[in-house]
């Protein structure tokens, strides 16, 4: 499901803004305490999630913040302290990826199971994808700490409604100063439901790790479905449903040819592959992936999609005429060359129901080699482990 905003594209968006507070105590017996914290009152959305900081500021490990009286996981270095990062002024949180330095948003910071990147599929924990702006924020804010511990009791804050107030206005920033930043497709992912907002059109669910193909697909088939519905250009809609799909399959594609081993001119082949001849795609997906494309499928469908793959080719680039190129190759002699292709209604809502069972098949075939993470997609649906 995407969201609809009226954002626009790469629109910086303001910190949450609140406090980050150390406060610092000495006790009758002589020992000192320090509490980390955070507050906020300012009119707009705002989160937090928590880390573990080496005294240096380097991020060591997530903090899983459970309700009252329920403990904290153990640092993963007795030395660590732990770091509260604010939202932006929407709720959402910027990544980045310290693989493929791609930068996106979400909502879910999940410090159990990690998270994905969109763009390259790479899993790791969630404190290794800090931004830039997050990380100088956490040095500033050990560095507080470490000041705070030797200094006389009482309240260190680092102001984050400075940081907020500071953004798009020619003011002085602190050094702790981060906003983040709108990208272009703003989704829920339909797998676990949490918000993603990344660069271009397809992407990982950075939650679970879901790959949002088959929903961009699906999107697609919907509003063809409603052209067809009112009667309106149906040969286009046949034309575009399965160009749909094979945008979709070289998505999955380049992918399959970007996170499985294979040789150099392997990969440089599966980048470039195209999927309008429906029965290699098949043969090759079966073969080379053990995906079946066809799976569940009737020969009739099987047949029929063929065929209207083949059709696509005369209406993108002969303009809907039939050639002897096209009764050879697809052996459709009911046709005769230079005839007009016609389309029913029914013939084009079949290939479109048709293409949404060529996708799921192929999703569910790509997401047996890398699977989504179970753990969100449970709590989401709230099966049972």
């Amino acid at each position: 499901m995407t969201e609809s905003s009226h954002q626009s594209d790469f629109q910086e968006i303001a910190n949450c803004g609140g406090q980050a507070t150390i406060k610092v105590a000495t006790h009758l017996d002589g020992k000192r305490s320090v509490q980390f914290g955070v507050r906020h009152s300012r009119p707009n959305a705002a989160a937090w999630f928590a880390i573990y900081a080496l005294p240096q500021g380097i991020p060591a490990g997530m903090i899983e913040v459970g309700g009252i009286g329920r403990a904290w996981n153990p640092p993963p270095h007795p030395s660590c302290i732990p770091v509260f990062i604010s939202s932006d002024s929407e709720g959402r949180f910027g990544h980045r990826c310290p693989h493929c330095r791609g930068y996106w948003r979400s909502a879910a910071v999940p410090a159990r199971w990690g998270m994905t990147c969109p763009y390259c599929g790479l899993g790791a924990n969630t404190h290794e994808f800090l931004t830039l702006g997050q990380r100088q924020y956490v040095q500033a804010y050990c560095h507080l700490a470490s000041v705070a511990t030797d200094s006389p009791d009482g309240e260190y804050v680092l102001d984050m409604d400075d940081v907020a107030g500071a953004s798009g206005r020619d003011l002085p920033k602190p050094k702790y100063y981060y906003t983040e930043e709108s990208q272009q497709n703003r989704f829920h992912c339909v797998a676990c439901g949490a918000f993603n907002d990344i660069l271009g059109r397809y992407g990982y669910c950075s939650n679970c790790g879901t790959f949002n193909a088959l929903a961009e697909l699906d999107k697609d088939v919907s509003r063809i479905r409603e052209r067809i519905a009112s009667g309106r250009d149906l040969e286009s809609s046949v034309r575009d449903s399965v160009a749909s799909f094979d945008s979709f399959a070289r998505q999955i594609a380049k992918q399959l040819a970007h996170r499985v081993p294979m040789t150099q001119q392997r990969r440089n082949e599966w980048k470039r592959r195209l999927f309008h001849r429906l029965s290699d795609a098949v043969s090759d997906l079966q073969d080379v992936f053990d995906i079946d494309l066809v799976q569940g499928m009737t020969s009739d469908d099987v047949a029929f999609a063929t065929l209207m793959f083949h059709r696509r080719h005369l209406y993108e680039h002969n303009g809907g005429e039939v050639d002897e190129r096209y009764i050879n190759d697809s052996g459709d002699r009911s046709l005769r060359s230079k005839q007009l292709l016609r389309e029913s209604p029914q013939s084009a809502a079949r290939i479109v129901k048709v293409v949404l069972q060529l996708g799921t098949n192929l999703s569910r075939g790509f997401h047996r080699i890398f699977a989504a993470q179970e753990a969100p997609i449970r709590i989401a649906r709230r099966l049972p482990k």
